[in-house]
């Protein structure tokens, strides 16, 4: 493991602790290029590793743990983010040090809404923590019964024509688009798509879904869309959840989509009405629901299996932030 100290750094000069700093790079993300990008760093102790591999990665936090790591700086994109709070979360039994995100995916919804801007680096990550400048973000927490996988945190779920659109974002990502014009040109396709089709239209005939909350058996039907998320605000200024705020917040439509071309730019502005709920476009915020599904979901852009679900808040983490 690397140990890089600041070059000008003397103890005699500083008159608090020097902060312990792990940072987990993705050299394969967008912005990376094959490689981590240099950065100036104030004052610390930074560890940096570059995992291939979960088991890799697993032990990577266990060590940042046992050195008492403070800040786990994550170079990568919402993916990675992903990858590392979940196991971060297994090793730490869920008491996350404080966190700091850098931009370098193909797509970053996490740090759009934490406001993090593009040229953020590790130095003004560091900078950040020794401030103490943080928000608190909590994540999208999904558990399998019985254990079947290991627990996954991520911030934007989806299922339904979200699967079908993620991969259809595939395709844009290799047309050399990413970020807010990625997900515009995806959301647009997309729309196409279910427009133009019959009703057994794979993109309009949807996913089953069972969902439970408080042991009561909500609905079991076909829905075109679910979508949850704990961020505030999501890229392109789209807002299925409608007025900006905290916590779990879930859109439902059911399938197939009615009156789609009236409803659509209805519901990604925000805009809520009784006929939307009419038509079958359902918000709803919940701490946490008991999913059944028959097909996989989307976990920020990967996809994992089905099964018997349970969605919930899960606990805040403290992220860096500009000030």
């Amino acid at each position: 493991m690397a140990i890089i100290r600041a070059k000008d750094f003397t103890p005699t000069e500083v008159s608090r602790p020097v902060p312990r700093v792990g940072v987990v790079s993705n050299p394969r993300s967008h912005r990376n290029n094959g490689g981590s990008r240099p950065t100036e760093l104030p004052e610390a102790v930074v560890f940096k590793r570059e995992p291939s591999s979960r088991n890799e990665l697993v032990s990577i936090i266990t060590q940042f743990a046992n050195e008492g790591v403070e800040l786990i700086v994550i170079d990568g994109g919402d993916g990675t983010v992903r990858d590392v709070l979940s196991v971060a979360h297994m090793v730490y039994r869920g008491a996350l040090p404080r966190v700091a995100v850098i931009p370098s995916g193909k797509t970053n919804a996490l740090a759009f809404d934490l406001a993090l801007p593009a040229h953020w680096s590790l130095g003004d990550a560091i900078r950040a923590h020794m401030e103490n400048r943080v928000a608190d973000r909590a994540p999208v927490h999904i558990h399998w019964n019985n254990n079947a996988l290991p627990d996954q945190l991520g911030f934007i779920f989806g299922l339904g024509v979200f699967s079908r659109a993620t991969l259809l974002a595939q395709r844009v990502h290799r047309k050399g688009m990413f970020n807010a014009i990625a997900v515009a040109m995806t959301v647009l396709m997309a729309l196409l798509k279910s427009l133009f089709g019959g009703p057994r239209n794979s993109w309009r005939r949807g996913d089953m879904a069972r969902v439970s909350r408080d042991g009561v058996e909500i609905f079991a039907e076909r829905v075109y869309l679910m979508l949850a998320s704990t961020l505030r605000q999501m890229p392109v200024g789209l807002r299925p959840f409608g007025r900006i705020r905290d916590g779990l917040k879930f859109l439902t439509v059911k399938a197939p989509p009615r009156a789609l071309h009236r409803n659509f730019l209805a519901v990604i502005k925000g805009r809520e009405s009784p006929a939307l709920e009419a038509d079958g476009y359902i918000r709803r915020d919940a701490d946490k629901v008991y999913l059944s599904l028959d097909r996989g979901f989307i976990l920020d852009g990967e996809q994992f299996p089905g099964g018997n679900l349970i969605i919930s808040r899960g606990r805040p983490i403290q992220f860096v932030v500009p000030a």
